[in-house]
């Protein structure tokens, strides 16, 4: 399919679409400041939908087509919410507040019957119990609250072995599963896998559950409260029995008095410290009781105040707190904006917080209306928001490692795990990620370890494009290389070369290489009449005359000229 049959077959597939957006634009860079915003072009604003829903670049047909059709963004939301890339997206970002994807089994496989695995497959599974739920919910347009209220956890074949689930016969990979010791289910807090990552044990009292679910779920850390002890108060707190300190000790209860009664919901969980995994991962319902004997009489399970019956009812009243409706909102937010909200952001969020509540709490909804925000697509800001609002953004090693593959088809892994979204060997946290322990807040700033990272990956990525390509023997179309053998050169085929050389660049960026201009940025001519040919032309033709001369390996000549154009700065900032 040529390039014009596929932008035609776009047009027919939005149908009625084009009704509303009228003749192709002729001026498709809106240049005017509004609201004290100037938007993207609709290529770079496009470009900037798909990294941050799909964590990959749109095709060249689509970035043709939005040229043409700027008004058809509202079309390519919808499609991109749809794409199943999005929930993987969600999940990513979740995932910096849940934190699961951690490596870690937290026992020998073997015990459960999966010695046949490594460590890291059944850590990869292990890891992502709670968020297939959130996944579950975001796919199917449930309402969000749905992760707190759920009377079922998601597993796959491995999680369902490992903790010992009520898997569907005859199913494979994630499915609605069962917990079958007796636990209540709350949704993600009847997970496993979550209490494995947060444990508690001795004078703790499940206090480190519940904050965790405290800042997970309302945005609410505890351990971030400013609170000031005496040189009495610290003399006190280090003699005397925590439990009664706690209690009778003012500037304690300022956080205890709510922190504990929630976290007297969590004693089923109460596990063994020793013992089998069946030991350490059953619930008791027996043990529920237990906060009687570890925090007193004059604690009970409550939620802020309310009396509750156990953990179901906790967590239908946190799945119905007004925080949670507005934690859920900035957990997005931020992730699709990488922005740090404030206080001064209170409007802007609390319009999103309108449409979410609106919709049922359904994410699709909550997030379309942030991506078609003018704040969202907005490439210079000229006013105080200037500081809150990034018009640059950095790709997260998820997203760079999807749009190295959807590229290249070059998938980067190590041991069959990617590379970059499972932190192997710490590549994920050298090129800005987290790794759910140590690094739990990403970094959106230009660091010496992405560049090297991009410079790596960039290299194989472009060694595997070649070898592709021009193997006389390939099966199936070029990846890349559409232009060349081979058996070309600049010497024998200058115009293949620089036709794929500028078609390079429009396929892995997404924006056409810019014709030169003189002084007053008219296009320079040639002597045969035609425009100049762009600087990045001749410089790459040069560098491929260079490799090729070491010892005339036309793979490796392209390669290294792929790898340039993979390294482009602009693979990265969006």
């Amino acid at each position: 399919m040529t390039r014009a049959t596929t932008i035609l077959a776009l047009t027919l597939a939005f149908g009625t679409v084009l009704s509303a957006c009228g003749e192709p634009a002729d001026a498709p860079v809106e240049d005017e400041i509004q609201d004290g915003l100037r938007l993207l072009s609709p290529r770079r604003q496009l470009i900037r939908l798909s990294v941050d829903l799909r964590g990959a670049h749109p095709s060249a047909d689509e970035l043709d087509f939005i040229e043409q059709y700027p008004d058809a963004y509202g079309e390519f939301v919808d499609r991109y919410l749809d794409d199943p890339r999005f929930v993987k997206r969600m999940t990513e970002i979740w995932n910096r507040s849940i934190r699961t994807r951690t490596g870690e089994t937290f026992f020998d496989p073997g015990d459960a019957g999966l010695g046949m695995l490594s460590d890291e497959v059944v850590a990869d599974s292990v890891g992502e119990e709670p968020l297939a739920l959130i996944a579950h919910v975001v796919e199917n347009d449930l309402p969000f609250s749905e992760v707190l209220t759920a009377d079922y956890t998601m597993a796959d074949p491995i999680v369902a072995a490992m903790w010992d689930l009520d898997y569907p016969e005859g199913k494979t990979g994630w499915q609605q599963s069962y917990y079958t010791d007796g636990r209540p289910h709350a949704g993600v807090l009847s997970s496993t896998t979550l209490w494995q990552r947060y444990p508690s044990a001795g004078v703790n009292s499940n206090r480190h559950r519940a904050n965790s679910v405290s800042r997970i779920f309302l945005c609410d850390d505890y351990l971030s409260r400013p609170v000031s002890f005496s040189r009495t108060q610290i003399d006190t707190l280090t003699n005397g029995d925590p439990e009664d300190v706690i209690q009778t000790t003012p500037v304690c209860q300022s956080c205890h008095s709510t922190l504990d009664p929630f976290a007297a919901h969590f004693f089923g969980f109460w596990w063994e410290i020793d013992g089998d995994i069946a030991d350490q991962t059953l619930y008791r319902p027996e043990d529920e009781p237990f906060w009687r004997d570890q925090m007193g009489n004059h604690v009970s399970p409550a939620f802020y105040g309310i009396p509750t019956s156990g953990l179901e009812e906790m967590a239908e009243h946190l799945a119905e707190d007004p925080r949670f409706k507005e934690c859920a909102v900035q957990t997005i937010f931020d992730g699709i904006t990488q922005r740090h909200t404030s206080d001064l952001d209170r409007e802007e969020l609390h319009a999103h917080r309108q449409v979410f509540e609106d919709s049922g709490l359904v994410v699709k909804d909550l997030v379309r209306n942030i991506v078609m925000s003018r704040q969202y697509r907005a490439e210079f800001v000229e006013d105080e928001r200037a500081e809150r609002i990034p018009v640059l953004k950095t790709v997260t090693p998820a997203q760079f490692e999807g749009i190295i593959a959807d590229k290249t088809g070059y998938k980067w892994t190590m041991n069959n795990r990617p590379a970059l979204a499972r932190n192997v060997d710490g590549l994920s946290v050298l090129s800005g990620g987290t790794d759910g322990r140590y690094v739990n807040e990403p970094n959106y700033d230009p660091s010496v370890g992405l560049v090297f990272v991009q410079e790596r990956l960039a290299q194989a990525a472009g060694w595997h494009v070649a070898r592709h390509d021009l193997d006389p023997d390939r099966e199936g179309e070029a990846i890349l290389l559409r232009y060349v053998t081979r058996l070309d050169t600049p010497e024998n085929n200058r115009e293949a070369f620089a036709v794929q050389v500028d078609q390079l660049y429009a396929e892995v960026l997404g924006v056409p290489l810019e014709l030169p201009t003189d002084a007053e940025g008219n296009v320079i001519v040639g002597e045969d009449g035609e425009p100049a040919e762009p600087p990045e032309v001749e410089e790459l033709i040069a560098l491929w005359k260079r490799l090729y001369s070491v010892d005339a390996n036309p793979d490796r000549a392209w390669a290294g000229v792929v790898s340039v154009v993979l390294r482009d700065p602009m693979l990265i900032f969006y």
